[in-house]
C-alpha cells in the first residue's frame, strides 16, 4: 500500500493585542500525526501562530483584536516545501475558522490535487447543529453546514478522528473510493449536500499511540510560556490528558457531545509510560492535565497519585473539575493531591446562584458546597483557581452582580469571570439561535474569550457588558494582591520552596 505525505496544520489565532495569549501544543493533532507515523505515512505538523508568534495583524482597532501568526506568502512556502497528498487543518474553536477557510484556500493555490481535511471540536458541533436544524425547522439554524460551503474543502471528519483519519489518507493516496467505510467522514457532493458517515465508536485510549511531540516545535512553546495556568510553575510545561468524557450536561459544554457522557480512563501504567518518556526527552519542569473530570474517579486519581508522588513535579488542573465530586471525603482527596504535587486546583462553579445553576446551566451543584470545598483545598496546600460564567439567557442583572460577590466572598485565590459565548453544538447555542438573542452586529466571528456576542439583561449594548466583566476581574485580583500579596505573585517557581511543602521536598 503506498504511503503519503500529510501536512497536519493549526490554524492563525484571533487573540487580545494588550492581553495574555494562551497558547500550546494540540494534543489532538499530535495523536493523529502519531497514528498516521505507525500507519508509515511521512507526517509533519506545523502551527503558523505559533512560527509566527511575533507577527501580528489588527483586525479591529477599537477591541484591539489581533490575528497572530504566519502571514500568507509564509504559509504557501510551508506547503509548497513539503509537496503533501493532504493538508489537514485543526479547528479547536470556533474563532480559528475563518483562519482555517484561508488556508484551505491557500493550499489549493499552491496546488489544487492537494486534498484538504477540516477537523476538531468545532467541525464535529457544526454537524450537530445541522442535524438538529433539520429535525427542527424552528430552530433558526441554516439547513445547510455553513463551513463546508467552499470548494476548497475535499473532506471534514466528526468525532474522535485518530484511527477514521488514518483510513481516509489511505483512501486519498491510493486513489480508492472506499469512503462509504470511514467513521465520521463527511463529503460534501454539492451546494448543500453531504454524505455524513456515522461517527466511529469512542476509542479505547489504552491503544492510541503516545501523542507525536517529536513533530512539535516545543522549544517555541516553552519560550513564549504562556500555558492555562497562569501560576504556571515552569515555562516547560507538559499537557497531558488522561481521560474522555464527562458526566455533566450543562448546557454551555460541549464535551459530552464530542467525548460522551461516559468517561474512559487509560490506566496509569498507559500515562507513566508517555509521562516519563516525555518528561525526559523535554527536561519538563510541570504537568497540566487537561481532562475535564480528573477528580470524577478517586481510585483512578490516586493511582495517578502515586505515581505523581515518585515523579516528584508540581502539577495541575487548568481545565477545572467540579466542585461537589466525593464530598464525604474531599478533605483526603485534596490533600492526597497536595502531596502528589498539585499546586492548584481549578474549580469550575460557573454561577453564584442556585436558579442559574438548575435551570439555565443544569449544572448539579449545590451552591453551599462551594465555599467548603475551596476551604478544604487550601488547608490541603493548593492555590485555588475558580471559574465563573457571566451572561446566560435568562439570567439577572442582579443574578449577574450576585456572582461577582459570591466569588470575591469564596475565599479563592484566583478568579476567572468568563463571558459566556454560545459554542455550536450546544443547547445555550441553539436557543440564541431560535430566540435570535445576537446583539446588534456581532456574530460567531466575534467570538472571543472578552467579547460579548448575545443580549445580556441590564445592558444597553456589548461594550457595556464587557467593560462590567473586564472591571470585575481587575477588582477581584486587585483585592487577592492587596489581601495576600505573596500568594499571589507566584510565577515560574520563583517562591515554590516558600509556599508549598511538596515542592520543598524537592530542596
Amino acid at each position: 500500500m503506498k504511503k503519503g505525505r500529510v501536512l497536519l496544520l493549526t490554524p492563525n489565532l484571533k487573540g487580545m493585542d494588550d492581553g495574555v495569549n494562551r497558547i500550546q501544543p494540540s494534543l489532538g493533532v499530535m495523536l493523529i500525526a502519531a497514528m498516521l507515523e505507525q500507519h508509515g505515512h511521512n507526517v509533519k505538523i506545523h502551527d503558523t501562530a505559533l512560527e509566527g508568534w511575533e507577527n501580528r495583524v489588527l483586525v479591529d482597532e477599537k477591541k484591539k483584536k489581533v490575528m497572530i501568526g504566519q502571514t500568507d506568502d509564509q504559509i504557501k512556502s510551508v506547503i509548497s516545501n513539503f509537496r503533501p497528498d493532504v493538508v489537514a487543518i485543526s479547528v479547536l474553536f470556533s474563532n480559528f475558522l475563518t483562519s482555517a477557510k484561508n488556508i484551505a484556500k491557500l493550499v489549493k493555490e499552491v496546488n489544487k490535487n492537494i486534498k484538504v481535511i477540516l477537523g476538531g471540536n468545532h467541525i464535529s458541533n457544526a454537524v450537530i447543529d445541522y442535524n438538529f436544524g433539520v429535525k427542527d425547522p424552528n430552530s433558526n439554524l441554516p439547513d445547510y453546514i455553513e463551513d463546508l460551503e467552499t470548494p476548497n474543502i475535499d473532506f471534514a471528519m466528526i468525532g474522535e478522528g485518530e484511527k477514521p483519519i488514518t483510513m481516509l489518507v489511505d483512501c486519498i493516496v491510493n486513489k480508492t473510493d472506499n469512503y462509504s467505510n470511514i467513521p465520521g467522514l463527511i463529503k460534501r457532493i454539492g451546494p448543500k449536500k453531504y454524505i455524513i458517515n456515522p461517527k466511529s465508536e469512542k476509542h479505547d485510549l489504552n491503544l492510541l499511540p503516545r501523542p507525536a511531540r517529536h513533530l512539535v516545535n516545543m522549544e517555541g512553546y516553552f519560550k513564549i510560556g504562556a500555558f492555562q495556568s497562569a501560576k504556571a510553575r515552569s515555562n516547560r510545561v507538559l499537557s497531558v490528558m488522561c481521560s474522555r468524557g464527562c458526566p455533566e450536561k450543562c448546557t454551555f459544554c460541549t464535551t459530552p457531545q464530542m467525548w460522551g457522557s461516559n468517561v474512559r480512563w487509560r490506566t496509569t501504567e498507559n500515562i507513566k509510560e508517555e509521562v516519563s518518556a516525555d518528561v525526559k526527552s523535554f527536561n519538563i519542569g510541570e504537568i497540566q492535565f487537561l481532562d475535564d473530570t480528573l477528580t470524577v474517579n478517586k481510585k483512578n486519581l490516586f493511582s495517578l497519585c502515586d505515581y505523581l508522588e515518585k515523579l516528584g513535579l508540581p502539577w495541575c488542573t487548568p481545565n477545572g473539575t467540579k466542585v461537589n465530586y466525593h464530598l464525604r471525603t474531599q478533605s483526603e482527596m485534596y490533600q492526597r493531591m497536595a502531596d502528589s504535587g498539585c499546586y492548584q486546583i481549578t474549580l469550575a462553579c460557573e454561577s453564584g446562584n442556585q436558579r442559574v445553576l438548575d435551570n439555565l446551566i443544569n449544572k448539579r451543584l449545590d451552591l453551599e458546597t462551594v465555599y467548603p470545598a475551596i476551604e478544604r483545598a487550601k488547608k490541603a496546600g493548593m492555590l485555588v483557581h475558580t471559574f465563573w460564567i457571566l451572561g446566560y439567557p435568562g439570567e439577572t442583572f442582579e443574578e449577574i452582580q450576585n456572582t461577582v460577590n459570591f466569588a470575591m466572598n469564596s475565599g479563592a485565590d484566583s478568579f476567572g469571570f468568563a463571558i459566556l459565548n454560545p459554542l455550536p453544538g450546544t443547547p445555550i447555542y441553539r436557543q440564541v439561535m431560535k430566540q435570535k438573542l445576537w446583539w446588534n452586529g456581532r456574530t460567531m466571528d466575534d467570538m472571543m474569550l472578552r467579547s460579548s456576542l448575545i443580549k445580556v439583561d441590564g445592558f444597553n449594548g456589548p461594550e457595556e457588558f464587557e467593560k462590567f466583566v473586564n472591571d470585575a476581574n481587575v477588582k477581584a485580583n486587585l483585592m487577592l494582591k492587596e489581601k495576600d500579596p505573596d500568594r499571589f505573585k507566584y510565577k515560574y517557581g520563583e517562591k515554590a520552596a516558600e509556599d508549598h511543602h511538596h515542592l520543598q521536598r524537592q530542596s
